[in-house]
């Protein structure tokens, strides 16, 4: 059967079920199914289940000129508008929760999503203890050796340098030159004697700044001076030298004087470091939310061929909530200490399947702002270049280790694609910890001599998409999506659809994988208190379909996703008249302010009605023409195998009722349907 025809059965076919009265919309089962969809059924609102900031909201859009109906309705203004990722945020007085609540009232076409800026923080530095310091290094020295660890004044300190073998690169005539790195973190001392002639111009997010080659932008404190001189302090026989000496730092200002800026000024300034020349993304910060906005950010970065790398965290936990770091094809970094026996991921490191390498994160010098600069916070060393240095851990002090290793590979591979990057780095490592690749340090230690030496990988990196539909061929958003690696080692890759259900896996690696869908995230669609209620929130909605594949180039995947529902009911306890039930589309009605049925047929407790076929928001109601009696009408739904018991409540003069769990009192509590094929 060919497509059209096959459409207009279906349009006729639910013409001959659709039946209107007073109150309903005349309007064919078809038409409000096209309706419906091409209006909010694909807007995602982010959830408001972690720290976020009030007052502001980032919109995704395919349509610009709708964005206009939401700056209106909150009384706001613009704040950052990104056309490369179809973004724009929104500022107003207000909390995000009531936005969400004008949001939702409105006709809109083609908003994407909706989601909070949610909080994050930079990786704050663990206490560094005498006795971590003063350990033996695997060639028998004290840490205060300076074996392999160049020859500048603070030398002995640099033991992070001898564990990645770095200075035999060094000596192979690779230094990072002509790399650049962008330092997404608080601002750089760029006067620091040890970074000096090493920061180029960057970008201030907070107020649309360019920041002047060699100038103090140290705002919001140190992190990002100590970052940047383990990437690459100069090796000018003083002071401290960095992985990448002759690499050059981007500031990019995330943590200003305000604290974190905002996940919509980070996407802000991802895409202005990748349009003016980054090479590699350094990212030492973090925290819980899945955010589209960044998700997105970064894969404009990814697509453009920027490495991104991401510290894993100090929380000590196996998580995959955690981001920037869980987003997939970025190269996410643990914390390797050395304690005078072996190298091992250090206690305070975060675990996940997502680990890429570990890298020395424990009693790290390096560089910090100078008294009088902006982020000036303190220091234990003070060089004959007048320079400040200090002594910090953490997983934010192994991912520049990282970031350094990537800039020496660029130099050598220019040409070299995220993907290569990122294998060279994998394939290069000391295995560490458990055998093999684990949840502690991924593959290992990174060694900047090993990966190096290697070959490009020629064949193995892809672009994969996962899309999840609706029966009726419509993006699920909101929809958990899985790449578990099957017969190989590596991470394993995980992102959520988009508006049009889509999940974007990009340079990723080739192989089988099981893939695994599931939801759409109940979170997403459901709001505590308030308006909202708590719709949606029932777990029997959520559907998962895992499948197996094998990856060999860029390809595409599409899930379909099913569900059934039907309803019988028990004797009313009082007669009901001419009764009848009724599944209305509740975004139809959200939308519009007017019902608009699917389906209507008379009451009856011998009857099962089967309402598979929708795939939409509903709302179940028993309509009567009687009237003086307050009742209750009991019955069951069978939601997805899943047995519901549902009752609606009459008021003394009312002739209709919502029936759900609640008996009705939450307006707002719908079923999500998404259809059965038609065939």
């Amino acid at each position: 059967m060919n497509k059209l025809l096959k459409y207009t059965l279906f349009g006729l076919l639910v013409l001959i079920l659709v039946l209107s009265s007073c109150g309903i919309n005349d309007i064919s089962s078809n038409t409000l199914k096209n309706e419906v969809a091409s209006d909010n059924t694909d807007l995602v609102f982010g959830k408001l289940d972690t720290e976020y900031e009030e007052g502001k909201i980032l919109v995704g859009y395919e349509d610009r000129e709708e964005v206009d109906k939401i700056v209106e309705v909150l009384n706001g203004e613009i704040s950052v508008e990104l056309p490369q990722i179809k973004m724009v945020s929104v500022k107003f007085n207000g909390t995000v929760e009531e936005a969400y609540e004008k949001i939702m009232k409105l006709d809109l076409k083609g908003i994407r999503y909706v989601e909070p800026s949610y909080k994050r923080f930079i990786i704050d530095p663990e206490p560094v203890s005498d006795e971590i310091i003063n350990v033996k290094n695997p060639k028998g020295n004290t840490i205060y050796s300076a074996t392999g660890r160049g020859n500048e004044e603070f030398s002995k300190y640099l033991w992070g340098l001898e564990a990645l073998n770095v200075e035999d690169v060094w000596n192979s005539g690779y230094t990072g030159k002509g790399v650049v790195v962008a330092v997404i973190d608080t601002g750089v001392d760029g006067t620091h004697p040890d970074l000096v002639g090493q920061v180029i111009e960057g970008y201030r997010p907070l107020t649309d700044e360019i920041l002047p080659a060699g100038t103090d932008s140290s705002y919001g404190g140190a992190h990002g001076t100590h970052v940047a001189g383990t990437i690459a302090a100069t090796d000018d026989g003083l002071g401290i030298v960095g992985v990448a000496p002759e690499a050059k730092i981007m500031p990019i200002v995330i943590f200003d004087t305000v604290g974190y800026v905002g996940d919509d000024e980070v996407a802000e300034g991802i895409i202005w470091a990748v349009e003016n020349g980054a090479d590699i993304l350094q990212n030492s910060w973090g925290g819980w939310g899945y955010s589209y906005t960044l998700k997105e950010a970064f894969d404009y970065a990814l697509d453009n061929n920027v490495v991104v790398t991401v510290s894993a965290g100090n929380d000590h936990t196996d998580q995959h909530l955690h981001y920037p770091s869980n987003y997939p094809g970025i190269i996410q970094v643990a914390a390797v200490e050395y304690n005078g026996g072996d190298y091992r991921t250090t206690w305070f490191s975060n675990r996940s399947d997502a680990i890429t390498v570990g890298a020395p994160g424990v009693a790290i010098l390096s560089s910090v702002p100078g008294l009088n600069s902006l982020g000036y916070e303190g220091y234990s060393l003070m060089g004959s270049n007048n320079g400040l240095y200090d002594v910090w851990q953490g997983t934010s002090m192994a991912c520049p280790h990282v970031s350094g290793v990537v800039a020496l590979l660029l130099e050598k591979y220019p040409d070299a694609t995220v993907w290569q990057i990122r294998k060279l780095i994998e394939q290069g490592a000391i295995d560490i910890d458990e055998a093999g690749f684990d949840h502690d340090s991924g593959f290992g230690l990174v060694n900047a001599k090993n990966s190096v030496d290697l070959n490009l990988p020629e064949d193995g990196g892809l672009t994969f998409d996962v899309y999840s539909l609706d029966s009726w061929g419509y993006g699920i958003p909101g929809v958990f999506v899985t790449l578990k690696r099957l017969n190989s080692d590596g991470a394993d890759y995980f992102a959520k659809s988009d508006y049009t259900g889509a999940a974007h896996f990009s340079n990723i690696d080739a192989g089988e994988y099981e893939v695994i869908v599931g939801g759409p995230d109940s979170n997403d669609r459901s709001y505590n208190g308030g308006y909202f209620g708590s719709y949606a929130s029932r777990r029997e909605e959520e559907r998962q379909y895992s499948r197996i594949v094998n990856l060999t180039n860029d390809s595409s995947e599409v899930f379909t996703f099913t569900s059934s529902f039907e309803v019988e009911f028990d004797e009313p306890t009082v007669d009901l008249g001419q009764a009848t039930v009724t599944i209305d589309s509740a975004l139809y009605e959200l939308i519009y302010g007017i019902r608009g049925s699917y389906d209507k047929a008379a009451f009856s407790t011998q009857t099962t009605y089967d309402f598979s076929w929708i795939a939409d928001y509903v709302y179940l109601r028993v309509e009567r023409s009687n009237v003086g009696t307050a009742c209750t009408v009991n019955g069951t739904v069978t939601l997805n195998g899943y047995q519901i018991p549902v009752f609606g409540t009459f008021a003394t003069d009312s002739t209709l009722t919502t029936v759900d769990e609640y008996g009705g009192n939450y307006w707002w509590m719908w079923w999500s349907l998404f259809g059965i094929p038609i065939i």
